[in-house]
């Protein structure tokens, strides 16, 4: 079965994290965007929480299956972290959108009908993990506690699990 164990996801971070060691994290519960609008942000929170139940834009990470990707949000390349949810989790993704800071962007000034519509049209689900992975596309996990591991650290350094162990010694 495909997962966030199997599967290798990126999120680029802040100077905050540690780039040398594994480290364990909750997960914010009050995330503000920092690229989009927050009328866009509130509105699809507001979506996201209507469909799906959860707040997928201030409640979840926001990944990626492409370290290239990872590093353009990331405060340094040594700032790409491996993300493994630590609790029960939940993603959410699009086949149709491949982040939604790019709809964020073309939606700017738009009301939030507009907005839900456009959410509406983009196909958003929460099944196939695998398919994301391939398509690289932003996935929004949401949990509870969560591992970072710095790229360096993850074997192979790519974007694949080759089935070699990654490092956790160093807690």
């Amino acid at each position: 079965m495909d997962s966030f164990e199997t599967l290798i996801f990126f999120r680029g971070v802040s100077v905050r994290y540690d780039p040398q060691h594994p480290t364990i994290h909750e997960t914010r519960r009050n995330r503000r965007p920092k690229d989009a609008s927050i009328e866009f942000h509130n509105a699809a929170d507001r979506w996201f929480h209507s469909r799906f139940g959860v707040l997928y834009r201030s409640q979840a990470l926001l990944l990626t299956s492409r370290q290239l990707t990872a590093n353009v949000y990331a405060a340094t390349p040594a700032h790409v972290m491996r993300i493994l949810p630590l609790s029960d989790y939940r993603y959410c993704w699009s086949p149709n959108a491949v982040d939604l800071l790019f709809a964020a962007k073309k939606l700017e000034g738009a009301s939030p009908s507009e907005i839900e519509d456009h959410l509406t049209s983009l196909g958003y689900r929460e099944d196939g993990l695998a398919e994301a992975h391939v398509t690289g596309h932003e996935v929004m996990l949401h949990c509870d506690r969560y591992i970072t591991i710095p790229v360096q650290l993850v074997s192979g350094n790519g974007e694949e699990n080759t089935g070699s162990s990654i490092l956790l010694d160093k807690f």
